[in-house]
């Protein structure tokens, strides 16, 4: 399973916490102490399955930027890293598709034009099917026990004008647990991320954004 916050431990001064644990300790930091943001908005819990997965989906994933040190200040707050993630725009030209099943999950990634040269889209959708399998093989042992995870990110980008463009993405991401009448759990996210770029001259340009984010 690709995992981008896995690959992200291979770099310099970056370990994570041991398997079955997402949280990632940089240069002697807490894993409390760094920032994840996924197209501006923040992600205050990036895990699934208790640690053994991430929440973000690499197929939705254009490009990551990890700062260890020298944190701009437009970022602020923490003290490790900040782990900047965003979202393929989608591709305003054709469009495009791919697919991938695994033992744990699947996933489908879907992205092309609404409005050739204008007006793009991109969505990606990924869940564990290990309790719909347990249940249609009869596994009685499964039958009253739940767990499992799914995530979705949408992402459309809209050019107005040579000036202007809007971009507008969105995740929801959750995690469920329960096993029999005694334990249960569940938790997610969800951010959304509304971004005005627009280009005042050769010289000037401005980004004005809205950003929602709940855990």
């Amino acid at each position: 399973e690709v995992d981008v916050l896995k690959t992200i431990t291979l770099l310099p001064g970056i370990q994570n916490g041991g398997e079955g644990s997402s949280g990632l300790y940089v240069r002697g930091g807490g894993p409390d102490e760094n920032l994840m943001i996924l197209d501006e908005a923040p992600v205050y819990n990036a895990s699934h399955l208790m640690g053994f997965f991430s929440v973000f989906n690499s197929d939705a994933i254009k490009d990551i930027e990890v700062y260890k040190g020298g944190i701009p200040s437009e970022y602020g707050e923490k003290a490790s890293s900040v782990i900047d993630i965003r979202m393929k725009d989608g591709n305003v030209n054709e469009f495009h598709g791919q697919a991938g099943i695994g033992n744990i999950s699947s996933r489908l990634t879907l992205e092309g034009p609404v409005i050739k040269d204008k007006w793009s889209f991109v969505v990606s959708g990924r869940r564990t099917y290990a309790d719909v399998v347990a249940r249609a093989i009869g596994i009685e042992e499964l039958r009253e026990n739940q767990l499992y995870f799914y995530d979705l990110n949408l992402k459309t980008n809209i050019q107005f004008s040579q000036k202007d463009r809007l971009f507008i993405s969105a995740y929801s991401g959750d995690d469920y647990f329960k096993l029999g009448e005694s334990i249960y759990m569940r938790w997610g996210n969800v951010t959304g991320t509304a971004r005005w770029n627009h280009v005042f001259g050769s010289k000037l340009f401005s980004n004005t954004s809205f950003i929602y984010s709940n855990y």
